[in-house]
């Protein structure tokens, strides 16, 4: 059927859950077609391995007349592939394949031919030991495809956006700038709005320091960046708020969205209050991407014991987000 959207996965690295958490999606109804960018000879073998009954059809996902999958089949865009996973195990050899999916998907969104990509997880490493310039698929994909990425993780609780991503945290302070800021908060507030249908959304702004600086007296970047950065976003009728201390700003009630400093001052209390429900998606760019909350689970890989709700959950809001922006 041409009216549906095509929702392209990037299952990520097949020795982790990735692949065991694609193989739910047959049980699931969406309104979109959802194609699987990987080898197909590899999802058989996990399916035969987890004892999963699917029909896996190949197609090509530039095909505008794409078959609708009843109950048990998937939709796969082939990748060859001639190495052998060993679940749970992490190879260097498996990378071509991995940046193949996230190329081949990336490339179709951008010439239009499909609506979203939902990644899978990855292990990091074996992407930058091939030596590809790899801290994130957020990263990743931006550079592929430009823009200004923002990450923002969302549940039915909660949604936060980071203003620095992956990088250490002594280089933090260095990124927080008053330009940074600005372009991050007016992209948030375009998207909540467009993608996520909320009018003038209210937005909280995490301050860097304890207590958010005490007025100098604990750090200097709020009073001199954060806040005058606010107050002249304020007058331009920006709904903004802050800067809020990290300890109390998530007990507020009074924003859509909390803006933190840095990965790990807002991302621990987001999936500690709904881990696996989790999106990831990310604002800022010229294709829509959304991705699972979590990592590869090597542990758990292969044993049926990966949970696929926030897959799921990242199938839904891609969907949702092309109907809101495509009509599709």
């Amino acid at each position: 059927m041409k009216n549906l959207p095509k929702i392209l996965i990037a299952p990520g690295d097949p020795s982790g859950i990735g692949y065991d958490i694609l193989l739910d999606i047959p049980q699931k109804k969406f309104e979109a077609h959802t194609i699987a960018i990987t080898n197909i000879k590899l999802l058989e073998e996990r399916a035969k391995l987890l004892k999963k009954n699917i029909n896996f059809l190949k197609v090509d996902l530039n095909d505008n007349n794409l078959p609708v999958c009843s109950q048990n089949e998937l939709l796969v865009h082939n990748i060859n592939n001639s190495n052998k996973v060993d679940i749970g195990k992490p190879s260097i050899k498996h990378a071509p394949m991995i940046l193949e999916s996230l190329n081949i998907s990336i490339q179709a969104c951008l010439e239009k031919k499909a609506s979203a990509i939902v990644t899978g997880p990855v292990q990091k490493n074996i992407l930058m030991a091939y030596g590809e310039d790899f801290s994130g698929h957020t990263e990743y994909i931006s550079i592929k495809t430009g823009g200004t990425p923002v990450m923002m993780l969302h549940s039915k609780k909660l949604k936060i956006a980071l203003l620095t991503t992956h990088v250490p945290l002594s280089k933090v302070s260095n990124l927080i700038t008053s330009e940074r800021l600005e372009s991050y908060i007016n992209i948030i507030i375009k998207e909540l709005e467009d993608s996520f249908g909320i009018a003038n959304p209210k937005i909280n702004i995490c301050g860097l320091n304890p207590h958010a600086g005490e007025d100098g007296f604990i750090g200097l970047e709020e009073k001199e960046i954060i806040i005058p950065t606010i107050k002249i976003l304020q007058k331009r009728g920006c709904n903004i708020g802050g800067p809020y201390s990290a300890d109390t700003i998530f007990n507020r009630t009074d924003s859509d969205l909390v803006l933190s400093m840095f990965h790990d001052q807002a991302l621990p209390v987001i999936k500690t209050l709904g881990f696996g429900d989790i999106v990831n998606t990310t604002l800022g760019l010229p294709i829509i991407r959304t991705s699972v909350d979590h990592g590869t689970a090597l542990d758990i890989a292969g044993t049926n014991k990966a949970d696929s709700k926030s897959l799921e959950a990242a199938i839904q809001t891609a969907i949702d987000i092309a109907k809101r922006k495509y009509g599709k």
